[in-house]
């Protein structure tokens, strides 16, 4: 191997990284399929073609197969925003603003399973040892108003939107998003559709009033 070159995994490192990804797969089919205390790690481990020590070995327990699989959500809805404002970013105020709000209820619709199943567990007798809680973290919600505050001031500045509060109206977009989502899951509802993105759009550009 030449000085300086990169050092390639070993093949026990690239069965581990594959095992792990495997793993969290059929635990998030699984969890979202059979509910958080029904969910059997035999049965995930056989699901992933691995062994239960494996499973073990890679997250510790239960609590641990949990918590990554909701980090790694949180992970592929964060590369999925960022994508989007960065491919968006020579796009019209309205036109990424309909596309941001029809990609956030789209990805909730796409996890409405997994949020269904968290969201049913209000009395903590399963999600007290396991630590589901289908909340955004401090650090989601950080990146998530940085980004949608960046927006606001492009519709600010570009006369789409009046000379508005800009963190309150990124706080109004983000609060209309996230509570839809929660009272659709507590009301026992279907996954949102597009249409409801566009009425939330439509409630944010245009208001409530009546119009003559």
């Amino acid at each position: 191997m030449n000085p300086g070159s990169p050092e390639k995994p070993s093949l026990r490192q690239r069965f581990r990284e594959q095992a792990r990804e495997e793993v969290l797969e059929a635990a998030e089919r699984l969890f979202a399929r059979d509910g958080l205390a029904e969910a059997r790690i035999d049965a995930i481990a056989a699901e992933a073609g691995v062994s239960v020590g494996t499973v073990y070995n890679l997250y510790g327990d239960r609590a641990g197969l949990l918590q990554a699989v909701l980090n790694k959500g949180r992970d592929r809805f964060l590369e999925l925003v960022s994508a989007y404002f960065e491919e968006s970013r020579d796009a019209p105020f309205e036109a990424r603003l309909r596309g941001v709000v029809q990609l956030l209820v789209g990805h909730m619709r796409d996890s409405w399973q997994m949020l269904r199943m968290l969201s049913a567990n209000e009395v903590p007798e399963a999600t007290a040892c396991l630590g589901a809680v289908p909340r955004p973290t401090p650090s989601m919600i950080r990146e998530m108003h940085a980004r949608m505050t960046a927006l606001m001031r492009h519709g600010i500045e570009s006369g789409a939107l009046g000379a508005v509060d800009v963190h309150v109206t990124t706080c109004a977009l983000m609060g209309a998003i996230r509570t839809t989502i929660d009272v659709d899951l507590a009301l026992g509802l279907d996954a949102p559709s597009e249409g409801r993105a566009d009425a939330i759009v439509k409630l944010f550009l245009e208001g409530a009033a009546r119009r003559p």
